[in-house]
């Protein structure tokens, strides 16, 4: 991945260290939020309402500075992962467009093509968590350590020894989970060389003997699927179980809080010992993206491989005919299938009913696995609640270190996290395994429909759109079925459960996330309506870019880089265009929680200064803020995902259904 990363970000390190600044002050605002709240509970126990009222100002302040420099990130990063993906495939082409046939013929055409298209799009993808997300953890990571050494020393080095030892479990299990997908990545080229054979023969009127291609293709996509289903059971359990580890630290922090400060704590101040509690609660939010990094990676790092056997064979490249002294001129055809514009909600309606049909055969484990899920997060929301009973104990009982009750309490949250993240294990096997279904059926279905569209439709400029279907559609579709559907129910019901049990917390300071949840929908549903025509027109210009590199490559001194270039530009225009719209959620989601959290904390903590509510109370609901971080950011962050998922699924049946629509 070294020699890629080099390639693709040589020129961009001024752009990321700006990013990596813009994190660090994003970071810095979030931190000063927390330590004002931390000055405001000493407000009220001092009665110092000056001192109240100006943190509040200052957590204002620091939140519109933290959404500006949250959209500077996500502005910079879509610009410097277009680059890269514009510069390797440039350089990518230009050195296969210019080897010698001798080492063209050792490399697949249908793979260096699916590897320089679908598979720079992916690596484009995995660039921008890196520097929206990944980079964000370290920073987030030294900024809290910090913070809590100011207050607890001995606790300081107890967590950095737990990290440390969940790092190195995941560190160790990665590079195995890296070798198991090897073996799965390599199954994809037999099923793309076929898929691309077949389209050959029909475009060129061919014959070739149907049963035994279709008996072949069908023995390709079996493999496919074991080799798959092989890689998700070997790494399924990581994510969830991380995160259940470090619930168990925020446990163990308040068995410490617990026990008269003799094990770790040098602070006699329950407001420190609160305030390091969300200090650990604010690094796990942080840690959310592990699931998905853990899941993303080892396709990341496989399809660099694949790319750095192109990029180190540029000194063996010669001067061939195709130069720029003498270009050629290329016509290209936009011929595609494009499905009838319905409006937006009838489309829509129209791709859930797909969805239906896909999974129906499968409904009883679909069933189960939401009931699963429903029970995971009811276990996830109602644990605060027990929180704050235990934070109240804790304040009001004066030898607390030898109450019964409060470590029966914290043994009921270590048994609901448990049940909780228990829960979320066989939902997310069980959805792994249907996705891989669905795609073993979507690709014996485009296979099996070649037949019917035919060789009027499949020319030459045509086949990188027929052959996207397979590598980039089926794929988007099949990374939705397995792990997006049951993340968007999951923060549905998170949602909805922790809105429930925050009113019957406190129906005051739930008012607060009443209000701002009907200006988040809204505000999701307008960039939802301005994307989707950019997420059509990129997953329309990936495939035609496919199109126009296997064309190339079949063809190599009938084509010019010049075309390839103005088509590689429209592809990242397309690709910068939709992020610049659902980026724009981003902020628009921080603004929306952080203010909703500094309403809570002030409104919070002056009902505690009258006597109104309870400390465990206050933190109960701060708890479940929290807890509404998570979806509303993901649900945030999904549109993307949603939107390119809904652009191929489009694009797939525009294909299988193509018989119907003539009809």
């Amino acid at each position: 991945m070294k020699k890629f990363l080099s390639v693709s970000l040589r020129f961009q390190w001024k752009t990321i260290v700006l990013i990596f600044m813009l994190i660090v002050i994003q970071t810095f605002f979030q931190m000063e939020i927390i330590d004002l709240f931390s000055k405001a509970l000493t407000g009220v126990k001092n009665q110092n309402v000056d001192l109240l009222l100006k943190s509040g100002l200052y957590m204002l302040m620091y939140t519109v500075l933290s959404m500006i420099s949250l959209y500077a990130v996500s502005f910079l990063t879509t610009r410097v992962a277009s680059k890269a993906a514009f510069t390797v495939r440039e350089k990518v082409f230009h050195i296969l467009m210019n080897l010698s046939d001798e080492e063209i013929s050792k490399f697949k055409i249908s793979g260096l093509t699916t590897r320089s298209t679908r598979g720079m799009s992916s690596e484009q993808g995995f660039i921008v968590i890196i520097l929206e997300q990944l980079m964000l953890i370290p920073v987030t990571f030294v900024a809290i350590v910090y913070e809590i050494a100011l207050i607890d020393g001995t606790y300081t080095i107890f967590f950095l020894a737990f990290i440390s030892v969940i790092a190195a479990i995941v560190c160790l299990r990665m590079k195995q989970i890296i070798e198991i997908f090897f073996r799965a990545k390599k199954t994809y080229g037999k099923l793309n060389l076929l898929f691309l054979s077949k389209i050959n023969k029909i475009a060129g009127k061919i014959s070739f003997k149907k049963q035994e291609f279709d008996a072949e293709f069908e023995k390709a996509c079996e493999n496919s699927y074991d080799k798959n289903v092989t890689y998700l059971l070997s790494q399924y359990y990581l994510g969830p179980v991380l995160i259940w580890g470090l619930y168990v630290l925020v446990l163990i922090t308040l068995a410490m809080v617990n026990s008269g400060y003799t094990i770790g704590f040098e602070s006699d101040s329950v407001v420190d010992s609160l305030i390091i509690m969300l200090y650990v609660a604010y690094f796990i939010t942080t840690l959310t993206i592990i699931p998905s990094l853990i899941d993303r990676w080892p396709r990341a790092y496989a399809t660099s491989v694949r790319l750095e056997e192109v990029l180190n064979l540029e000194d063996k490249v010669i001067n061939s005919k195709n130069t720029n002294d003498n270009p050629k001129s290329i016509e290209i055809v936009e011929e595609d299938i494009v499905p009838e514009d319905k409006g937006l909600w009838a489309e829509r309606k129209g791709i859930l009913q797909k969805f239906t049909a896909m999974l129906k055969d499968d409904r009883n484990k679909l069933i189960i696995s939401m009931i699963l899920l429903m029970v995971s997060t009811l276990c996830m929301v109602y644990a605060p609640k027990i929180a704050g009973k235990t934070v109240d104990l804790l304040v009001s009982n004066q030898n607390s270190a030898n109450d019964i009750a409060i470590y029966t309490n914290i043994a009921i949250l270590l048994i609901l996290y448990s049940v909780g993240y228990l829960f979320k294990l066989p939902p997310k096997r069980i959805m792994g395994t249907l996705g891989e279904k669905v795609a073993y059926n979507l690709r014996m279905n485009l296979f099996d429909k070649l037949d019917v569209v035919g060789s009027d439709f499949i020319q030459d400029n045509s086949k990188g759109q027929v052959l996207s279907r397979l590598n980039n559609d089926v794929m988007n579709v099949r990374q939705f079925v397995s792990s997006r559907i049951s993340e968007f129910y999951a923060q549905i019901l998170l949602v909805v459960f922790v809105f429930v049990l925050i009113f019957l917390t406190d129906y005051r300071l739930s008012l607060i996330y009443v209000v701002a949840l009907p200006v988040y929908a809204i505000c999701l549903y307008v960039c939802d309506a301005k994307s989707k025509k950019h997420y059509d027109g990129h997953q329309k210009q990936l495939g035609r870019l496919m199109g126009y590199f296997e064309r190339g490559l079949s063809n190599r001194d009938s084509f010019h880089e010049i075309g390839f270039k103005k088509m590689n530009q429209t592809v990242i225009d397309n690709y910068i265009k939709s992020r610049d719209v659902t980026n724009l959620m981003v902020p628009v989601t921080t603004f929306l929680i952080n203010m909703s959290n500094i309403t809570l904390y002030m409104a919070g903590i002056y009902l505690l200064s009258v006597n109104d509510i309870q400390l465990g109370t206050l933190l109960a609901v701060i708890m479940y803020g929290q807890l509404l971080t998570k979806p509303i950011k993901k649900l945030s962050s999904s549109m993307a995902n949603i939107e390119t998922t809904f652009s191929s699924v489009k694009r797939i049946f525009a294909i299988i259904d193509y018989k119907k629509i003539n009809d």
